[in-house]
């Protein structure tokens, strides 16, 4: 060991510092067309080093200054492996790595090589990520996370720091040196549960990626060690996480730190014109992130209240059967009793029913009881209520609250249209487009006039017609097919407004009325069939079999198209027969298909019946008419 000391303060530790400063400063300035140059110097030095220690180590030095220099080799060993990763040399990486684990995996409690193998983990973790097969990275960064805890438990305090193996021992102040060891263990942990977010996720996960990427966000506020950004971006992500489990409340904190830290970027405004438009960029993502939370919420507010109506009718009929059959019941047990009474009997059922209801609220209390105690504080520890004042996170029960959660969507997509412009992000501005549209549709529910709603949905078939127009199918097709659907669908939903317009007057359709509700429904028919249009090959023919995304979608289309034209309303018998005629073609169309495709009934199962139904009795009907007509 004397040998291994006396070099590396004769010239191994300068050279060490040599090869860092190569790696982690001097590369940086290194020429485009020699990317790596300084990372190769590195290389070199490194591999000298593991050479001539290799070479004076002295097998008859002692235990603990063999298994030192044991230590140092394979902190070398980790961090030629590392070079070759940054250059893109995968494989030799791996191989350097590898060995690094296999000289320490009897020691990683030791506290000179604990952060080295934590490290050594991560870097495989991230590897086979990089490679797409995240369930070998996650078994490394979970070797990771229980290696810090177990370390923490069994042996306490925090490990050396890497850099520590190759300097010089001198007198330090111990209790700085233990609190600048403590923050780099726990930072090297902070960065296996970052790691360990996106790999959950990437298994679909998802709920333990949210856990991790949370307390990622949380342990990186508590040390002060992040990127604003990212951290904004990261916070802004994970919100949409809650809003999917319907947990409004923490979306909204969590959108609502986001914005604290983008307030805390934009106070001090970066000079620099790339970082600049990276703000400009990051506040209108948290802007869109914020309006999908609104949408979110009010959509969910809908299904809430339908689902309500719903049990309400349920319970209306339940009851209605529970009068009906009291007055069959009371008769009989009236007999029952009088029976018993002459048998000497008592009817005993009682004691049973309380002892069923009491169990049934003993297991509802327990489910209840679980559900509080895994319940956990996921706030961070910022100030942020003026943030989450901005919109509420209670679920909407009239048109104004509706309202005004819509209006703050609105808001926010029109300040991110500022920067995603039909001509610069066009993928991006059509979503936003698209959401607007949403919204209107979602606040439509709300809304009880009828007038009111077929203005809002004309409101959505301008924004789309717009955009649909500026659109070359060639190069955006599927966005194409997704704005003529949501046509056809918010046409078919303005006809359905007009009918209900009509029948709540109570009398017969002017005119102007009958020619509203067919004007509708052939723009309907014209958006649906646009559509169908679209997924025909070049010889203009429909598929076979659709894609398998496209099978819901063009059967569904067809569905609706049969069903509008037996909507139209007109006086002339011919024209009425071909209405029906092309019904019938749009219903034997999907029995057709589901026949040669028998998958696809799954898909459509409700409305495949329907078709069967009226393959079926249609061509009667349409014999009827015929004959009627001939009588005339």
């Amino acid at each position: 060991m004397a040998n291994v000391e006396q070099y590396l303060l004769d010239e191994g530790y300068e050279k060490f510092k040599e090869a860092y400063r190569l790696s982690d400063i001097e590369s940086k300035n290194d020429p485009e067309e020699e990317p790596y140059r300084s990372k190769y110097k590195s290389r070199e030095i490194l591999k000298q080093l593991h050479e001539k220690i290799s070479d004076l180590r002295d097998e008859n030095e002692s235990k603990d200054d063999l298994e030192k220099t044991k230590i140092r080799l394979g902190l070398l060993e980790y961090l030629i492996g590392v070079n070759y990763l940054d250059t893109e040399e995968m494989s030799s990486g791996e191989e350097h790595i590898k060995k690094c684990m296999d000289l320490l995996e009897s020691h990683k409690l030791d506290i000179k090589a604990c952060n080295l193998v934590q490290n050594a983990y991560n870097q495989l973790g991230i590897l086979w990520t990089t490679r797409r097969q995240p369930d070998t990275a996650l078994s490394y960064l979970q070797r990771s996370e229980d290696l810090y805890k177990q370390f923490k438990q069994e042996v306490g305090n925090a490990p050396w720091k890497l850099s520590e193996l190759f300097q010089p021992e001198r007198t330090k102040d111990v209790e700085k040196l233990d609190k600048e060891r403590e923050a780099n263990f726990e930072s090297t942990y902070t960065h296996t549960l970052y790691y360990l977010a996106q790999v959950y996720a990437k298994v679909d996960q998802t709920e333990k990626a949210a856990v991790y990427c949370h307390d990622t966000l949380r342990r990186q506020l508590d040390t002060d060690q992040f990127d604003p950004l990212d951290w904004m971006l990261n916070a802004a992500t994970l919100s949409q996480y809650y809003i999917t489990q319907g947990e409004f409340r923490y979306a909204r904190h969590c959108l609502a730190s986001a914005n604290f830290m983008l307030s805390e970027v934009m106070s001090t405004p970066p000079e620099d014109e790339a970082e600049r438009e990276k703000v400009d960029k990051a506040k209108a993502d948290l802007e869109r992130c914020w309006s999908k939370y609104c949408l979110a919420l009010m959509e969910l507010s809908r299904e809430r209240l339908m689902d309500e109506v719903g049990d309400m009718d349920e319970e209306l009929r339940r009851t209605r059967v529970e009068e009906e059959t009291k007055e069959e019941t009371d008769g009989k047990n009236e007999r029952e009793e009088m029976r018993g009474k002459k048998e000497g009997n008592t009817v005993g059922t009682g004691d049973h029913n309380q002892d069923q209801a009491d169990g049934a609220t003993n297991l509802n209390g327990n489910d209840i009881g679980n559900k509080d105690k895994t319940k956990i504080d996921l706030k961070f520890n910022l100030e942020v209520t003026k943030y989450e004042e901005l919109v509420t996170d209670q679920y909407l029960l009239i048109f104004s609250d509706a309202r005004e959660v819509f209006l703050k969507a609105q808001s926010w997509l029109n300040s991110a249209k500022e920067l995603y412009s039909l001509d610069d992000w066009c993928s991006d501005y059509v979503e936003i487009i698209q959401d607007q549209s949403k919204l209107f549709k979602v606040l439509a529910f709300f809304e009880p006039d009828f007038e009111r709603q077929c203005k809002m949905h004309k409101r959505r078939i301008d924004m789309l017609s717009d955009v649909l127009k500026e659109l070359n199918p060639q190069f955006y097709l599927l966005v194409c097919r997704q704005l003529m659907y949501e046509l056809a669908e918010t046409y078919s939903s303005m006809l359905d407004l007009k009918l209900a317009i009509i029948e709540a007057s109570g009398d017969p359709p002017t005119q102007h009325a009958v020619k509203k509700v067919n004007q509708l429904i052939r723009q309907s028919l014209e958006k649906y069939n646009a559509y169908i249009d679209s997924l025909r090959d070049p010889k203009k023919q429909l598929p076979d079999k659709f894609a398998e995304d496209d099978v819901r979608p063009a059967l569904i289309a067809k569905f609706c198209t049969g069903r509008l034209y037996s909507k139209l309303i007109d006086p002339d018998p011919v024209e009425r027969l071909r209405n029906m005629s092309s019904s019938l073609e749009c219903y034997k169309f999907i029995v057709d298909y589901c026949k040669r495709n028998p998958e696809a009934v799954e898909k459509v199962k409700s409305e495949h019946g329907l078709c069967v139904e009226m393959a079926t009795l249609l061509p009667a009907k349409m014999e009827r008419l015929r004959e009627s007509t001939a009588e005339l």
